[in-house]
């Protein structure tokens, strides 16, 4: 893979480390510290992914323009100080839970511009053909990261508590960014018009009718789209659903958590034998079918056996995120001009992450007009009707990741 895609590696994965501390500690300290409802855990979730929906599209304009690596710099810079600053406010007896709310928007601002300059960088680094072997590495770190980061989360928690805690996130951002500073990187100069807002709005029709007219990254795009939609409704309350109605602890949360992470690995690493057993796109359909369904059975935790029933969810929802999320990045990145890749990975978070922040809020809401586990339950429906829109269409028929090429100039 090369000594520049090592340091991207490293560097990203201990960004995500600290990004999964915090994705427990910051909801734990609005809940057991400053008692937080139902309606406003879903806000801090809605804040966060507020960014994607309205920053997206513009913010894949300027990926196309800007040089990727020094975007994500500054965007980690960027990361590392909003953590901080929640921390530093918990410190000075500042405890508001709209402080919560501004450094989610904050981070979820950085955050959209970062990914979307990531996924863009990425075929830039290690060429088409190292693409899938790329993308599983990485996705393999994430995971790790998924497993390690919640299990010493809690820890931290107990330890020394949430806001302080999310201090390690800062300090992993800042190592993410030590380590894209040392990267080299040749990237093509891209010759761009000047912006205006013109411009800036032709670009971006350009990502969405490439998206759009694409036989398989249209539905892609709807199936993921409502898959989120459904997770955001159940994530809203389901660390409510945890500690309230499982009365777990925050080390137990970690671990639970850590099991997915580390069937996420095992999932990356079996992902090329997967894929050559049942082609690409097959396993795309049926693991976005197999997540959506083992989320329905979380509900049923609160009749008995709880670990072991989050647990196989954990599991399988491990497994099937890792094999249709590189499938899918492989995919996208495959299809894609370069000079389109960043337009057309925002289009595709915009259209991801739009529908998220009405999940969130539309799950704290039904946890105060319901109850948590239906709205989980619920949540978990749509997530499975998401599989609908890949099942029927091209892509079922997608062996290898260049079939898809060939379907799509037969469908020109």
């Amino acid at each position: 893979m090369g000594g520049e895609f090592l340091k991207l590696w490293v560097g990203q994965g201990v960004s995500q480390f600290g990004t999964q501390v915090s994705m427990l500690a910051i909801p734990t300290l609005a809940i057991l510290v400053y008692h937080a409802t139902p309606f406003q855990v879903s806000v801090i979730g809605a804040a966060q992914v507020v960014p994607f929906a309205v920053f997206a599209l513009p913010a894949g304009t300027l990926v196309d323009r800007w040089p990727r690596r020094k975007t994500l710099i500054v965007c980690d810079f960027g990361r590392a100080l909003a953590a901080g600053g929640l921390v530093l406010a918990y410190l000075a007896g500042y405890r508001e839970m709209w402080v919560i709310y501004v450094v989610a928007v904050v981070t979820g601002t950085f955050t959209v511009v970062f990914d979307i300059a990531y996924l863009s960088l990425v075929p830039q680094v290690v060429g088409e053909r190292g693409l899938l072997g790329a993308n599983a590495r990485l996705s393999a770190t994430d995971s790790v990261a998924e497993t390690a980061g919640p299990a010493i989360g809690g820890a931290l928690v107990a330890a020394i508590g949430p806001a302080r805690a999310v201090f390690v996130d800062a300090l992993s951002y800042v190592v993410s960014v030590i380590a894209l500073i040392f990267m080299k990187t040749d990237e093509e100069v891209r010759n761009k018009p000047k912006l205006d807002a013109r411009t800036m709005l032709a670009e971006i029709r350009e990502g969405l009718q490439f998206v759009v007219k694409h036989p398989v990254l249209a539905r892609l795009a709807v199936a993921n789209s409502t898959f989120d939609f459904g997770v955001a409704i159940f994530q809203s309350v389901y660390l409510i659903f945890l500690y309230k109605t499982l009365d777990f602890s925050p080390w137990q949360v970690g671990l639970l958590a850590a099991v997915t992470g580390v069937s996420n690995v095992l999932g990356a690493m079996t992902i090329s034998r997967v894929v050559a057993r049942f082609g690409l796109g097959p396993t795309l359909v049926y693991s976005i079918l197999a997540g959506g369904v083992a989320y329905l059975f979380l509900p049923l935790s609160q009749m008995g056996a709880a670990v072991a029933v989050i647990t196989v969810v954990n599991v399988i929802a491990g497994f099937t995120n890792a094999w249709y999320d590189i499938n899918q990045y492989t995919l996208r990145q495959t299809v894609t001009p370069d000079h389109l890749l960043g337009r057309v990975n925002a289009t595709m978070r915009m259209i991801f992450s739009g529908p998220r922040p009405l999940g969130y809020l539309l799950g704290g809401g039904l946890a105060v007009w319901t109850s948590v586990p239906t709205t989980i339950f619920l949540g978990a429906l749509v997530s499975t009707v998401s599989a609908i829109f890949v099942f029927f269409g091209p892509i079922r028929d997608v062996r290898a990741q260049s079939e898809d090429e060939e379907q799509e100039a037969a469908t020109a």
